[in-house]
């Protein structure tokens, strides 16, 4: 009997046992759910607060965007970490060196900042302003980033195209300007020649006659060398110069050229021409370098002395040919040399002897169009020698002139 109470006793006492630990184990996971009840609530509380900033900056990124349509958008916090992206560093267009930074940080101090970059051959715009202010500290600035290369190239091409304009506008002026004196010298010399060829008496009229008639043909030729001067101004200006190629026999046609200058030659002037070397034909363009020989020849005529002599020389070489003319003129001031190749410039030596101040200026851009060279020295009241190197017209060339339009 006493066995039998022993045994349900100690049944009952393991049967208690096995009831406290039972119970110890679902209090333990009740806690363990109420904890995860507690972080899950806790995350979806976080989650819901990313969601709501992910919206708030979705919807700052997208009013700005509608506020400035191809723009590049940032927000920099004061390590300059855009948090519309999380990404460090800045997207690499933006260079982020030292001077943007230092320009960038002057909002960070309630500065609104406006600043322009020139990167990779492109233009932008930056503006910043302060966003999130707490007290008087900025935590958060906007960045705003636009390319405005194409309204940039719009300007400078406004602003050549106004230059050209005015640049046009003032060679009409100094046109009109030099026209109404350079034309008038010599239509008055042919108007009062011509007056006194009529009025000459009959035992002087052959000598008369031929003293007038050269002034007549010497003043027609000036005003023919300054409308040629204009119009091929005009043709290099606007690109319509064409480069033809042609065999000529090189001392034939500068003599003929030069024939041509005997009537501006002043009392007692020598030309004085002469070819070196045994070859005698080259291929060149005939009218560009008719041009050049005329032109450097009657600067000399009419920047040189009574009695003077000009020499000219002309050089067949491997594949080029060489003209130099020289004279003992008045020369050229040498502060002035720098200069003489401008348009319309004239040395103050030479601003009361007639001509346009354009002739230099054509040749070179002649010598340029045909990649030639010109050189000179010049030593006041002792005379000027220009050496011009043009080289051989080949088919390749030829044809090359003729696919290209060249920027003169």
């Amino acid at each position: 009997m006493a066995s039998s109470m022993r045994q349900n006793v100690i049944k009952q006492s393991a049967t208690e046992s096995r009831s406290n630990k039972q119970g110890l184990e679902l209090v333990h996971a009740l806690a363990e759910i109420e904890r995860l009840r507690e972080e899950l609530k806790t995350e979806i509380h976080e989650r819901r607060k990313l969601k709501k900033k992910l919206d708030n900056r979705k919807r700052l990124h997208d009013l700005v965007l509608r506020n400035f349509p191809g723009a590049r958008i940032f927000v920099f916090d004061q390590e300059f970490k855009d948090l519309l992206s999380q990404e460090q560093p800045v997207d690499p267009f933006l260079p982020f060196d030292d001077d943007l930074a230092m320009k960038l940080r002057k909002t960070f101090d309630g500065e609104f900042v406006h600043c322009e970059l020139h990167l990779n051959e492109r233009y932008y715009h930056v503006s910043t302003v302060p966003l999130a202010i707490r007290g008087n500290l900025v935590k958060i600035i906007l960045c705003v980033v636009r390319d405005f290369t194409e309204r940039r190239k719009l300007e400078e091409n406004l602003v050549n195209a106004l230059k050209k304009e005015k640049e046009i506008g003032e060679l009409k002026s100094r046109f009109v300007t030099m026209a109404s004196h350079e034309f008038r010298t010599p239509l008055t010399m042919i108007l009062s020649s011509i007056f006194l060829i009529e009025n000459t008496s009959p035992d002087n009229y052959s000598t008369e006659k031929l003293v007038h008639t050269s002034r007549i043909k010497r003043a027609v030729n000036n005003l023919t060398l300054i409308l040629n001067e204009f119009l091929s101004l005009e043709k290099l200006e606007q690109n319509k110069v064409e480069v033809l190629s042609s065999e000529v026999h090189i001392p034939e046609f500068i003599q003929d050229a030069l024939s041509e200058m005997e009537i501006i030659k002043r009392e007692k002037q020598v030309m004085n021409y002469h070819h070196v070397g045994e070859g005698n034909l080259a291929r060149i363009d005939h009218q560009i370098f008719w041009s050049i020989i005329t032109n450097l020849t009657s600067n000399s005529l009419k920047y040189s002395k009574f009695g003077d002599t000009i020499d000219i020389t002309s050089e067949i070489k491997t594949d080029s040919i060489v003209l130099t003319v020289k004279d003992s003129g008045i020369g050229i001031p040498e502060d002035e040399q720098q200069f003489i190749f401008g348009r319309f410039f004239r040395a103050r030596n030479a601003i009361n002897i007639e001509g346009t101040g354009l002739g230099l200026h054509i040749i070179q851009k002649y010598i340029h169009l045909l990649k030639g060279t010109i050189t000179f020295e010049s030593q006041l009241d002792v005379g000027t020698t220009f050496i011009v190197t043009l080289p051989f017209l080949t088919r390749e060339l030829s044809q090359e002139f003729q696919q290209q339009k060249f920027k003169l």
